[in-house]
């Protein structure tokens, strides 16, 4: 008899993480049975050149509930797309390697299981941001808004989706861009959201990709990008959540 299906796949993009990898899926893997939240995690490792891909693998082998793919670096809209390909839950969430979870990070998103297809996490503030980072945020839903009609408050942060819908949509993003893109594209095929408050903590390791000028260049790029081809597709009219 085969088991019923997870409420929750975690898929957690790791990237060059074998110094956070352990520990960081260890805690994952405590927060979501400290929830009692049926949940499998699944790490893709986006073709890391240290022992990223043999941690995981030692992961899966010791970890209720784990299991992991590898792949060519694809960044992590690619990673992203890899994990919720193989992913069998209810709901997809994509959780960072470099970020601590513990059960009140998650308990906001599970509280709307079954609520709505598309659970968009707020962070109440922003957490190790330069003056330059701060400005990114407050400017990128706006711009995103003004591209894309799509009015949330932050469309760069956790968010979890139904993963019959999330299946529905094409992403063609493999960046940053791709989380905004995936709501976008959500929104066009008439799923259902809703926005919760959420915490942002600091990371465990490391400085955010998305402190580099360059990847803030390539952020708005792709950004742009995705508008050019998405404004000449065709879709029914639009109603902002």
């Amino acid at each position: 008899m085969s088991s019923p299906a997870p409420a929750l796949s975690v898929v957690v993009p790791a990237f060059n993480e074998e110094r956070l990898l352990d520990g960081a899926i260890r805690r994952l893997r405590h927060t979501l049975d400290a929830l009692r939240l049926s949940a499998e995690i699944i790490i893709v490792n986006d073709g890391s050149g240290d022992r990223t891909g043999a941690i995981a693998d030692t992961l899966a082998a010791s970890l209720a509930g784990v299991v992991v793919r590898h792949q060519e670096n694809q960044g992590i809209g690619g990673a992203f797309r890899h994990g919720a390909a193989l992913a069998t839950g209810d709901y997809l969430i994509l959780w960072p390697a470099d970020m601590p979870a513990d059960p009140d990070d998650l308990a906001p998103y599970a509280a709307q299981f079954g609520r709505a297809d598309v659970i968009v996490g707020v962070r109440r503030r922003r957490v190790g941001y330069n003056p330059l980072m701060a400005f990114n945020s407050w400017l990128y839903p706006k711009l995103v808004a003004t591209l894309f009609d799509l009015r949330l408050r932050d469309v760069n942060w956790i968010h979890a989706y139904r993963r019959t819908q999330f299946l529905k949509i094409r992403l063609t993003q493999r960046g940053i861009p791709m989380l905004a893109e995936a709501l976008v594209r959500l929104r066009d095929i008439g799923a259902s959201f809703v926005e919760v408050d959420v915490a942002m903590k600091a990371r465990l390791d490391g400085v955010p990709s998305a402190s580099r000028l360059r990847v803030m260049r390539r952020t708005l790029v792709g950004l742009f990008s995705l508008w050019w081809t998405w404004r000449k597709e065709p879709r029914p009219s639009l109603v902002s959540p």
